[in-house]
């Protein structure tokens, strides 16, 4: 029996689908196949695909385990005894309650929520469930300082633990009920590795998890450590199968597929890696509820989860709005971003291209000399991320604003992230109040020395890449314009 869901309106998903149907045919029955509905495809996380369908008309959740998935699908089933929200489980798949809630990427957390999620941690690991013991030599790590810590702390005292602590699994409901999901990597392990997870995974500062659970400072600080080293493995050796499975699709076609759904889906960046470019790892952003969630970082790829883009980005009055608090948030985080290089890398772009044309264009040397001026006395007083355009901002299928492409990131002038913004994205006067506004920020007086930087800095990067004449043509016009209009004289 064979069921296509009305909403999914891609050959693949619609494949992904009837597997599932066929999986629930063969695992549990036809009784229970027959009672799923409005069947949609969800994500694809650990080598399982899930589903979001109705169940009785009941929305429930379904999980399809993929071949060689090495979910811990025996500590699993332990727990299921314990929660009342699974209907059916059996060899990896199941079919279990829809909990209704928001996961913590669409919400910004307050210190009260932080002390619900603390709560509902806290209760996990009470509970008195048999499962198997967490391994930390399950990547035979060398590590001389990772193997130290395990033997350290190897005696330490274990509870049930959650084991994949982050944003995406942890479900807050309208009445501020907090909910763990996912029970894939249950265990028993040291009660800091989820600890540390709210810390690395959440971005709930250390001082706070350590005073209300009453922690180690240095304890807590060793096993940072712990799981980051053995994290790293964890996605290099998964990643490295990926690979090789990709590597060994002998289909022409599906290759060509994959690399477009990759593409599509924002789900890999490979990096042209430059002296300025890339500073910023990924995981310094899992705060940040506008980044999506990643699986692997190295020095070639990021490796994004995966995420179904409702639309393309476009124009328009939520849109501004969301952009701007976005903006607002990551302007002024505690987040450590590296050092402002964009004076340096201006120099040296300078020795590659020919620039006569735009001092032509503009009237004089002199004004460049002014705008390079500018940039080395530049205030610096946010995070930026210094190129946000249509290919960089994306909806997902329930209208979460993301924003990927993290590679020019570092500190910066909010004003000048904002210009480049209004640049790359050809903001209308309508739209640029309407961000002021809801940024709370006044435009400053000499906003226009901003706009020059971002018109001079679109202007270097179509000469260095593009070389499209009309465009470096229309770019040293405006430049001329705001020169003008601004009757910024240049001092003999």
């Amino acid at each position: 029996m064979i069921k296509i869901a009305k909403n999914t309106n891609t050959k693949e998903n619609i494949e992904k689908i009837n597997l599932m149907y066929e999986r629930i045919l063969g695992t549990f029955s036809a009784e229970v196949a027959d009672q799923i509905t409005h069947a949609k495809f969800q994500l694809e996380k650990s080598n399982n695909f899930y589903f979001i369908a109705k169940y009785n008309n009941i929305w429930v959740q379904i999980r399809i385990p993929l071949e060689n998935s090495t979910s811990l699908f025996d500590n699993e089933f332990k727990l299921v005894n314990d929660v009342d929200e699974y209907l059916f489980i059996k060899n990896g798949v199941f079919i279990k309650k829809w909990f209704p809630g928001s996961d913590l990427y669409q919400i910004e957390i307050s210190d009260y929520q932080i002390k619900k999620i603390f709560s509902a941690i806290t209760r996990f690991h009470k509970k008195n469930i048999e499962v198997s013991k967490f391994d930390w030599n399950r990547f035979k790590i060398k590590d001389k300082k990772y193997q130290s810590l395990v033997a350290k702390y190897q005696n330490d005292e274990l509870v049930f633990s959650h084991n994949n602590i982050r944003k995406s699994n942890v479900i807050i409901n309208k009445f501020g009920f907090v909910k763990l999901v996912d029970f894939e990597a249950v265990c028993l392990n040291s009660s800091y590795y989820d600890l540390v997870c709210l810390h690395l995974n959440m971005g709930i500062r250390k001082d706070k998890i350590i005073n209300y659970f009453k922690l180690e400072k240095e304890k807590f600080d060793d096993y940072i450590y712990l799981y980051k080293v053995y994290k790293d493995n964890e996605y290099k050796n998964l990643y490295a199968k990926n690979k090789e499975a990709i590597a060994n699709n002998s289909n022409p076609k599906n290759k060509d597929t994959l690399k477009e759904d990759l593409y599509s889906s924002k789900f890999i960046t490979f990096k042209r890696n430059t002296n300025f470019n890339y500073r910023l790892k990924i995981q310094e952003l899992e705060c940040f509820y506008f980044v999506p969630p990643y699986i692997y970082e190295d020095d070639n790829y990021i490796v994004w989860k995966w995420s179904n883009s409702s639309s393309p980005f476009e124009i328009n009055s939520k849109a501004i709005k969301c952009l701007a608090k976005i903006m607002k948030t990551y302007h002024s985080a505690s987040v450590l971003f590296p050092s402002f290089l964009l004076d340096k890398q201006i120099k040296k772009i300078l020795l590659d291209i020919n620039i006569n044309d735009l001092s032509k264009d503009i009237g004089s040397k002199a004004y460049i000399d002014l705008i390079l001026k500018w940039i080395s006395n530049i205030k610096l007083d946010a995070n930026c991320h210094h190129n946000l355009n249509f290919q960089n901002i994306f909806w997902d299928e329930i209208d979460n604003l993301f924003i990927v492409d993290w590679a020019m990131a570092s500190l910066g002038s909010k004003f000048l992230d904002i210009a480049l913004m209004f640049e790359n994205l050809q903001l209308s006067a309508y739209y640029k109040k309407m961000f002021w506004d809801a940024y709370n920020l006044e435009v400053p007086k000499d906003f226009y020395k901003y706009q020059l930087i971002a018109l001079f800095i679109s202007y270097l990067k179509n000469e260095l890449t593009n070389k499209d004449k009309k465009v470096s043509k229309n770019l040293s016009k405006k430049i001329k314009l705001i020169i003008n209009k601004n009757k910024i004289k240049i001092s003999k």
